[in-house]
């Protein structure tokens, strides 16, 4: 079975990940592990139920790398963001039997957010560029030899990223045009997102993040660390 690769990472950081099935065997083996799923996903379709607690499974076990020992399952905030103990942060990203958590303590970190994803055929990715990014960005990655599919693959998850590890300090949605890349270092797995409007006073326009990334067979997963 192939490696979850994530993209390098400091020490300070905690990972942990889960290949899953949706089936409810599986969800009966994350059960009994002590992941409990809240009230209002008792009527989610089996394949919600799985993907939420094999990323709580995730997340907890990111959480006891760190020292924190507690068994209880992270609760769902606004937004649906989950809603990490105090002392900590993290992120959770699942799909495609893939769960993936990271964890970190806030006296090391202010911001994580951590996004995997399907890399999508060129032909699948054709109607969407538009709208994830702008001319520029698209130009970037065919300079750069990408396919499309791998190209919008990647700018999806780097948004993604980027998006969780602002959200505490937006406390909103925003859109995938609000942040454009602005740089590519293929070399060393990253690029670099800059935004293109002001979304908190702590967050404003020409703000720059870096993203790294990693390739692995049919999937791109990205950080961004703040």
């Amino acid at each position: 079975m192939t490696e979850i690769v994530l993209p390098e990472m400091p020490d300070s950081i905690c990972r942990a990940g889960l290949r899953y099935t949706v089936d409810a065997g599986q969800l009966e083996r994350l059960q009994a592990s002590g992941i409990v799923l809240p009230d209002t996903m008792a009527r989610a379709v089996l394949k919600r139920q799985v993907e939420f607690a094999a990323g709580r499974f995730c997340a907890r076990e990111a959480l006891q790398k760190l020292g924190h020992d507690s068994q209880a399952t992270l609760a769902i905030g606004q937004h649906r963001a989950p809603l990490w103990p105090t002392g900590y942060l993290g992120s959770i990203s699942h799909g495609d039997g893939l769960a993936i958590a990271v964890a970190a303590s806030t006296r090391d970190w202010r911001g994580l957010g951590i996004d995997i994803e399907r890399i999508l055929t060129d032909e699948a990715a054709q109607p969407l560029h538009e709208h994830l990014m702008k001319a520029p960005e698209l130009a970037m990655g065919e300079a750069a030899g990408l396919a499309l599919g791998d190209w919008l693959s990647l700018v999806f998850s780097a948004k993604e990223s980027l998006f969780k590890a602002l959200y505490p300090f937006v406390g909103r949605y925003f859109d995938f045009l609000d942040a454009e890349v602005c740089e590519l270092q293929q070399q060393q797995s990253r690029l670099t997102l800059r935004l293109a409007t002001s979304l908190s006073p702590s967050c404003v326009k020409g703000s720059l993040y870096s993203i790294r990334y990693s390739y692995f067979p049919g999937n791109i997963a990205t950080l961004c660390l703040l």
